[in-house]
């Protein structure tokens, strides 16, 4: 069943799963401990299901062959979960292929708003390209990704009414999708207390008071101040590259606070960028370079 599970007391405590308007989305509380064998976890012997592991990643900005590469690199099966920090589409050119992907695996798979969902929800509500939504959107890679959306629904072609409804339901969707995603969540994982977030926290207010603003768009003042009392805060959006070259764009952790760990290896903003998982379990990280899965 699963081969992975060593003979350990495991512990996972998703306390709270909030968006700014205060919606709790899910509460669980999964406890197991084992004593089995690999042998006999993969025989099922006990018919028991347990819990495996737990892993982070962020910013796939549409690179859909470098996402599916690193679920098959961690061995994901669906007793594992994961955590996506925000920004699925822009930049890379398969948005539309991770969105479904995570649909259709919304068991074990958690979608965390972004900077750029917000961006897109903001410009599909009204649809104006030329208004300050649609131009902050379309210069940070919103036109391509649309363009996409355009070349699934045939839009782009041969023009067809039928074509033109099921793309405007599915932009619908995707704003409904949007409204319904988590600012942040609390887990705790081997008695661990972690907060997930797309940027970051206003750090003069508590982790309740954060509006869906700061959530996703929160920088310098961010990873420049202590964070939560007791937490270790996960965030994506700026690429630890950004924060301190000497990451070369792998894990940051904060050397002052040690309260904090960026994960976003710039995946869609350089050449060597790479997408990060961090296996909340243990700390380990698991990176795949871009141009090693895209041009490989």
């Amino acid at each position: 069943m699963l081969n992975r599970v060593k003979n350990c007391r495991n512990e996972i405590n998703c306390q709270s799963i909030y968006n700014s308007s205060g919606i709790c989305f899910d509460y669980f509380r999964i406890i197991f401990s084992c004593g089995r064998t690999e042998a006999q976890l993969s025989n099922n012997t006990y018919g028991i299901t347990f819990m495996n592991r737990t892993y982070c990643i962020s910013d796939l900005h549409g690179h859909h062959k470098v996402f599916m590469s690193m679920l098959e690199k961690i061995e994901f099966d669906p007793s594992d979960k994961l955590y996506v920090l925000g920004d699925c589409n822009d930049r890379g050119a398969f948005a539309y292929e991770i969105y479904d992907y995570l649909e259709k695996h919304r068991e074990n798979i958690f979608l965390l708003k972004g900077n750029h969902e917000v961006m897109m929800r903001d410009t599909l509500v009204n649809g104006d390209w030329d208004s300050p939504n649609g131009r902050l959107w379309k210069q940070n890679g919103g036109k391509r990704t649309v363009e996409q959306f355009m070349k699934h629904f045939n839009i782009d072609g041969e023009y067809s009414e039928e074509s033109q409804k099921k793309f405007e339901e599915y932009c619908r969707h995707l704003v409904e999708m949007i409204n319904a995603l988590p600012e942040y969540i609390e887990l705790t994982v081997n008695g661990k207390d972690f907060v997930l977030i797309h940027a970051g926290i206003n750090p003069e207010k508590t982790l309740y008071e954060q509006t869906e603003e700061e959530c996703v768009w929160m920088r310098d003042w961010f990873f420049l101040n202590k964070g939560l009392e007791g937490k270790t805060i996960i965030f994506g959006h700026t690429p630890t590259v950004n924060i301190d070259s000497r990451t070369k764009y792998g894990i940051w952790n904060d050397p002052v606070y040690k309260d904090k760990i960026g994960i976003d290896g710039g995946l869609a903003n350089y050449e060597e960028g790479q997408l990060n998982c961090l296996c909340l379990d243990d700390l380990s990280v698991v990176s795949i370079k871009r141009k090693e899965v895209e041009e490989g």
